[in-house]
């Protein structure tokens, strides 16, 4: 989804952008070896080392946005034209951000909540994801939860999630119509006891076709292996309507192995001046198994 924009041009000095990319790089530049805790660690020994985190973050934060600063002398200019953005929904889009350019998708946050065994358990997530263009049809993406508030009954825990490392191909089509990217990331385990999930590696593949009217049908398809075993997810999206400024879609996600989810759900984007979207998006859990409602709200600006 390509956006009309006009151009801007703003420094390189914005102190959230630069902590989240901070925090990204500092904690999957660490050791994971002593990261192997599990999410049973009492809230006591959590809330310790969210402390120190936090502490920790403030501290490099400054010296980080101070370098790049100076490794930045010259300004930064917002995209004329924004790539489509993987943010919302369940497959990634199909483009790559052009070599040279970067993208920023921030969560706003996102958010699940589930009730079982009669407890509720709700959590929100800051989930970032960068994205810099390598060459014509190849990206780097650096992902990160980078900070999740977990309630739990009368308990709330928060601290960092997992980062994560990808590579994305936009994969050569003999069609206009027809497009399609594969993308494979592999997470580190460098975020707080009761938020990490351990080693994992993914592939996923999302396929599109180009339909009459503004229209656009998707499939995704995405294995991953981690501690817990094999995961197959399966999603189709149906976008029904894609206009300059808005597009909205349906979706649905299956997955199999131990989770056994089962989503349906629709958001939709609206594309802002300067290269940036703005996105809602929500989903209902089918089964048991699944969470009984996900969602949440995103802010993605282009970069050149």
């Amino acid at each position: 989804m390509l956006i009309d924009a006009g151009r801007l041009i703003v420094p390189w000095r914005c102190p959230f952008l630069a902590r989240s990319v901070l925090s990204m790089v500092l904690r999957m530049s660490m050791s994971s070896k002593s990261l192997n805790s599990h999410a049973e660690a009492s809230v006591n020994a959590q809330a310790r080392g969210c402390v120190h985190v936090q502490m920790t973050g403030r501290m490099v934060s400054t010296a980080m946005a101070l370098a790049l600063c100076l490794a930045n002398g010259h300004a930064i200019a917002q995209a004329d034209d924004a790539p489509a953005f993987d943010r919302p929904g369940i497959p990634f889009s199909t483009e790559v951000v052009q070599p040279g350019a970067f993208a920023w998708e921030q969560g706003l946050p996102d958010a699940s909540t589930d009730r079982s065994d009669g407890q509720r358990t709700t959590e929100y997530t800051a989930d970032t994801l960068l994205r810099l263009g390598l060459f014509q049809n190849v990206e780097l993406q650096l992902g990160s939860d980078s900070y999740r508030w977990q309630h739990v009954g009368g308990a709330r825990v928060r601290g960092g999630g997992d980062s994560s490392v990808g590579l994305k191909v936009a994969l050569p089509s003999r069609s206009d119509s027809f497009h399609w990217a594969a993308l494979g990331t592999y997470s580190v385990p460098t975020g707080s006891p009761a938020f990490s999930d351990g080693y994992a590696r993914e592939l996923g593949v999302t396929a599109s076709w180009d339909l009459p009217q503004q229209r656009a049908i998707a499939v995704y398809v995405n294995y991953a292996r981690d501690d817990g075993g094999n995961t197959w997810t399966f999603a189709p999206n149906y976008t029904f309507f894609s206009g300059d400024r808005f597009s909205s879609y349906v979706e649905a996600g299956f997955d199999t192995g131990s989770e056994h989810s089962r989503v349906a759900g629709a958001g939709g984007a609206w594309r802002l001046p300067h290269a940036m979207q703005l996105d809602v998006s929500v989903l209902r859990g089918l089964t048991s198994e699944s969470p009984d409602w996900q969602g949440g709200i995103g802010l993605s600006i282009a970069f050149e």
